[in-house]
């Protein structure tokens, strides 16, 4: 079979989807092999796309296998190289951390778009307000794109995701408040102090694990990677007791929905990935506006609410978007270098 016009995928998620189109274009494998010996990185893509292809339970080339053991002859000793880079550490003795930035607040940038002045003024209150009131409360936050490692007096460590603000209080026990948010918690065991993350909804206690928690205008999601937690506080109906690879997302109505994953998909976000499995599309849309310098806005509430799937680069945001929005059939219009539209087509 003879290459098509289609101009050659830069990316292995692009790869994906074309080698699954022309499973049998012998060309088109040549010119992946290619893509693949060009440098370490496209390989370390290669592979680690293909796993998460595999672990989400999605359809990959029939070759992907063979295409695996390829990348594993190039490259015995490859170690994957992190697209996020090197992320500032600090520790909480260091006091209140400020950054310059948006730092908006858990607005959701989804529904119909006004062309007032009007208008535009109160969007630009609802988005920075929030944000400004969140850094008097909080001893550490994050601006659009940044991340943080914060060592915690206990040993603990905290991954603070973009657009995020925690505070912490240790004087009487270990308890952290998440703001507005995500963040990766690696909680070091201490039977008489259990580690306590609080939201405005939910409050996850444990003894010693690793797990994540986001926070934003559509709920509470907790995921754990590997130990126990238990999630129940004032927005929350039922408790949920969560081992490693369960997650649970918590509504505004206190209403959970409780789903299992691998431990591996839990908090992707720190080595600059976003993979959604049947997730609403604002919500993904929300997670890759906090890379984003910029306002994004979904114009249809059908479109935002529909189901998406998929693997996303994050430090790529426009991209990003642009991917995921294809996957929808959506259109995507920048209008200006700070506000990106999504519409149906």
């Amino acid at each position: 079979m003879a290459m098509s016009n289609k101009t050659d995928p830069t990316k292995a998620s692009e790869w994906i989807a074309r080698l699954a189109e022309e499973p049998d274009n012998n060309d088109l494998r040549q010119v992946h092999d290619a893509w693949l010996t060009a440098s370490a990185e496209n390989r370390a893509d290669w592979e680690e796309t293909l796993q998460v292809w595999q672990l989400l339970d999605m359809t990959v080339p029939v070759h992907g296998a063979e295409w695996a053991h390829r990348v594993r002859e190039i490259t015995p000793q490859q170690e994957r190289i992190s697209p996020v880079g090197k992320r500032p550490r600090a520790s909480m003795s260091a006091g209140m951390v400020s950054s310059e930035g948006r730092g908006r607040g858990s607005w959701r940038k989804v529904g119909l778009v006004g062309g007032a002045v009007a208008a535009f003024v109160a969007l630009a209150l609802m988005v920075v307000l929030p944000g400004l009131l969140d850094r008097f409360e909080a001893d550490f936050t994050t601006v659009t794109g940044e991340m943080r490692v914060i060592d915690l007096p206990d040993g603990s460590v905290v991954h603070l995701g973009p657009e995020s603000a925690v505070a912490f209080d240790f004087d009487e026990g270990r308890h952290i408040t998440l703001i507005n948010g995500e963040a990766f918690f690696d909680v070091k065991p201490d039977k008489d102090r259990p580690f306590v993350v609080t939201t405005q909804q939910t409050r996850t206690t444990v003894l010693g694990t690793a797990f994540n928690v986001r926070s934003d205008a559509a709920g509470v999601d907790v995921a754990v990677e590997h130990g126990h937690v238990r999630v129940d506080g004032s927005g929350v109906t039922v408790p949920r007791e969560l081992h490693a690879g369960d997650a649970v997302h918590v509504m505004a109505d206190g209403r959970t929905v409780t789903r299992k994953m691998s431990p591996a998909l839990v908090a992707p976000w720190r080595n600059g990935q976003l993979i959604a499995k049947d997730h609403a599309f604002a919500d993904m849309i929300e997670i890759v506006d906090r890379y984003h310098s910029g306002w994004v806005v979904v114009t249809d509430d059908g479109l935002a609410q529909t189901s998406l799937t998929g693997f996303y680069d994050l430090t790529d945001p426009l991209a990003a978007l642009q991917a995921m929005a294809d996957a929808q059939g959506a259109g995507i219009r920048q209008v200006s270098p700070w506000l990106v539209l999504i519409s149906p087509k």
